[in-house]
C-alpha cells in the first residue's frame, strides 16, 4: 500500500454483526423473505478521530467475522483517503484466502462505505462530491408490490399509488396465467402513467420469456428484470433481441467484468446496481462507465437496506448522470433503520442527504441494542498497534 498520510491513517475497523427483526416481507415465485435483516456494520475510525460506517446485507450469518479475521488488520495504518489502494489489498486477499465468494463484495461493499463517509468528513463534501458531484437533489423510487392473488395485487398496487408512489414493481415467475392477469389489474389500477417494472428472477426459459413478456408489454411494462438464469449469455441475448420492452440485468452481474460481458454480449439492456453486490461506490463507478460506454441504461437498487446502506445508494444514485430508471430503495420493512434521523420516502422520492461524507448520524444505542453475539461474545475490533 502507498504510504499513509499523517491524521488519514485508519486506526481502527470494527465489524459489527446485528440482527433487526421485519415488521413485515415480501414474497417471490421461489418465497417469502425472511423476518429480520442480519447485516455487518462496519465502523473505522481514522488517526484523528474521524469515524465512517459502512453497511452489508449479510443475509449467511458469520461473515462479519471473515471480515474481522481477513481484513481488520490488513485496513489499520492503511491511508483512508487512498480508495484504490484500500481495494487493491482487498483483491489480494481475496485472490489468496476466499477465491470471489460471493458475499466477499458485500463485507468489501461495508468497508468502501466506510471509508467513503470517512473521507467525505475529513474533507467536509458530502460522498456525491466524491463520486463527481449531485445531478438530482431527490431519488424517484419503485416499490415492490410483492407475490399475491390477482385481487391481492391490485389491491396492493392501489394503495401504493394512494401513498404517492410514482412506479411499481411487481415479482413474477409462479404462474405465467395469473401473471400476466396480475399485471393487467395493476395497470388498471395504476392508471396509463404509472412505470411498471417486472422481475421474473430467472424463473423463465428464454423462450417462454419472450412469449410472457409480448404478452406482457400489452398493459405498458417499463421493464423486465432478470427473465432468465444469469448464466444463460446466448439465452440473454435471444431475449434482448426479441423482447418488445426493455431487459434489466440483476443476478446477471457482481462486477465490473461481468457488467463487461453483460454489454459486450448484449444480454440486457439495463444494469441494475446494488451496491452490496458490486462490492462498493468505487468498484460500481466503474460499472456506471462500461455501462455508459456501451450504451446501456442504468437503475439502482439493494436488498432491504438499512439506513446506513441507504444513504450510500442515495448519494450513489445522485452522482449518476445516466440514472434512466426509478431506483429499488423504497424497503420500510425493518423495525428501525439504526440512524437518528430516518432518510423518509415521501410522494415516491428520497432526498438526498446533504451533510459531510454520508450525511447520516448512526443511533449508537440502537446499533448497541441490536448488536448480536457472533460466537466471541463482542463485536470484533481491529486496531493500530494492538
Amino acid at each position: 500500500m502507498a504510504r499513509k498520510r499523517i491524521g488519514t491513517a485508519i486506526r481502527s475497523v470494527e465489524f459489527i454483526p446485528v440482527s433487526v427483526p421485519r415488521h413485515g416481507n415480501f414474497s417471490l415465485h421461489r418465497g417469502t423473505t425472511p423476518p429480520d435483516s442480519p447485516f455487518t456494520i462496519v465502523r473505522i475510525t481514522t488517526e484523528d478521530g474521524v469515524t465512517g460506517y459502512g453497511e452489508g446485507n449479510t443475509t449467511v450469518r458469520g461473515w462479519d467475522a471473515i471480515g474481522r479475521n481477513n481484513l481488520a488488520e490488513l485496513l489499520v495504518g492503511a491511508d483512508a483517503l487512498n480508495r484504490t489502494a484500500i481495494h487493491a489489498a482487498i483483491d489480494a486477499i481475496e485472490m489468496m484466502r476466499v477465491e470471489r465468494v460471493g458475499h466477499w463484495n458485500v463485507l468489501r461493499a461495508a468497508i468502501d462505505m466506510a471509508v467513503h463517509d470517512v473521507i467525505g468528513k475529513a474533507l467536509g463534501v458530502p460522498v456525491h462530491d466524491l463520486l463527481g458531484g449531485k445531478q438530482r437533489d431527490e431519488i424517484v423510487v419503485i416499490k415492490n408490490v410483492g407475490v399475491g392473488s390477482v385481487e391481492d395485487t391490485a389491491r396492493r398496487a392501489a394503495e401504493l399509488i394512494a401513498e404517492g408512489y410514482r412506479a411499481l414493481k411487481i415479482r413474477v415467475g409462479a404462474d405465467v396465467a395469473m401473471d400476466i392477469r396480475r399485471v393487467e389489474a395493476v395497470r388498471k389500477a395504476a392508471g396509463p402513467d404509472i412505470p411498471i417494472r417486472v422481475d421474473a428472477n430467472q424463473a423463465w426459459a428464454p423462450r417462454e420469456a419472450v412469449r410472457v413478456i409480448t404478452a406482457m408489454a400489452e398493459y405498458g411494462l417499463e421493464a423486465v428484470e432478470q427473465p432468465c438464469r444469469f448464466a444463460d449469455i446466448d439465452g440473454g441475448r435471444f431475449v434482448v433481441e426479441r423482447s418488445p420492452v426493455p431487459i434489466i440485468s440483476d443476478e446477471g452481474f457482481w462486477t465490473a467484468d461481468d457488467a463487461y460481458v453483460c454489454c459486450s454480449h448484449r444480454v440486457a439492456d439495463v444494469l441494475h446496481i446494488y451496491l452490496g453486490k458490486c462490492g462498493g461506490l468505487l468498484p460500481s463507478t466503474r460499472i456506471v462507465a462500461i455501462a455508459e460506454a456501451a450504451g446501456a441504461a442504468l437503475t439502482v437498487g439493494e436488498r432491504v437496506p438499512l439506513g446506513i446502506s441507504l444513504a450510500a445508494h442515495c448519494h450513489f444514485a445522485a452522482s449518476i448522470r445516466t440514472l434512466n430508471y426509478p431506483s429499488a430503495l423504497a424497503y420500510d420493512l425493518n423495525e428501525h433503520d439504526l440512524l437518528v434521523r430516518p432518510l423518509v420516502c415521501k410522494d415516491g422520492v428520497i432526498p438526498v442527504p446533504s451533510g459531510p461524507g454520508l450525511g447520516i448520524e448512526v443511533d449508537e444505542d440502537k446499533l448497541r441494542f441490536y448488536t448480536r453475539d457472533h460466537g466471541n461474545g463482542t463485536s470484533g475490533t481491529a486496531r493500530n498497534g494492538k
